[in-house]
């Protein structure tokens, strides 16, 4: 009866103990920095889709870094090379001009519709920005970017590649 007691009490103990705690904000989402191109400025790293998967590319030599270049270069889809390697794209061709608005959050605005992009699609445009951000030296506050079309603004987004 004894051992009874003390395995009853050291079960009751063990079950003390760490205590669970509650999901911590931790700053910004991380992100890639481009890789320095020859001293020129930075190359630009655009997500492109590789066996289902959204796949970052670096397109040496483009020299661009900005969100609006970075993304126009995105919608010229993979190149030659690219595409021998077996990467596509989820996205249409470019129709007019994408803009940024700092945040929070960062917006930004394309000039085609939104809905009948893929999620691969989405996460194509936003891992991208992303991207562009980090190369400028930048980062969104809350690690968040918003995507705006003709037809919808979408909630936050996160890059999910």
């Amino acid at each position: 009866m004894k051992k009874l007691a003390v395995l009853a009490v050291l079960l009751l103990v063990s079950g003390c103990g760490i205590q669970p705690t509650p999901v911590l904000q931790a700053g910004p989402a991380p992100t890639l920095r481009s890789p320095a191109s020859d001293g020129r400025g930075t190359e630009p790293i655009l997500y492109f889709v590789l066996a289902d998967r959204v796949t970052p590319v670096v397109r040496p030599s483009a020299g661009v870094a900005g969100i609006e270049s970075a993304l126009a270069l995105l919608m010229d889809g993979p190149s030659a090379d690219e595409r021998e390697g077996g990467y596509t794209t989820d996205l249409p061709r470019l129709s007019g001009a994408i803009t940024s608005t700092p945040g929070p959050p960062t917006t930004i605005t394309v000039p085609f519709p939104l809905r009948p992009i893929t999620g691969a699609g989405i996460n194509q445009l936003v891992c991208t920005a992303f991207a562009a951000l980090a190369a400028q030296g930048g980062y969104t506050a809350d690690g968040t970017v918003a995507l705006a079309g003709p037809d919808v603004l979408l909630p936050y987004q996160t890059c999910q590649a």
